[in-house]
């Protein structure tokens, strides 16, 4: 395996458990997440670092929507008590 394969792979891992305990703390808590909150903090360095690494997601994740918000809104449909997380993500001021 080459370096940026084992690269690729070691962030999509990272994604994934980030993202895990991010919806388990969110429902756990109960409560809209705000910047400080460590895991959403968490999550969104492992997504930095994915859009720096230039991972993509597959079309079947995404869809048609090319945001990055696509792979939250995805979750937001899926699991709907995820979207007081979703609004709180969406409402970020700093987030671009």
């Amino acid at each position: 395996i080459s370096h940026t394969m084992e690269e690729r792979s070691n962030l999509v891992n990272m994604m994934k458990l980030s993202i895990k305990i991010l919806i388990q703390s969110a429902l756990s808590l109960g409560r809209t997440l705000d910047s400080d909150f460590p895991p959403l903090q968490q999550f969104f360095i492992v997504l930095e670092h994915c859009l720096k690494h230039g991972l993509k997601a597959k079309k079947s994740f995404i869809g048609q929507n090319k945001s990055f918000l696509g792979p939250l809104e995805l979750v937001e449909k899926l699991c709907p008590e995820a979207s007081d997380l979703a609004t709180s993500v969406r409402n970020l001021p700093e987030l671009k």
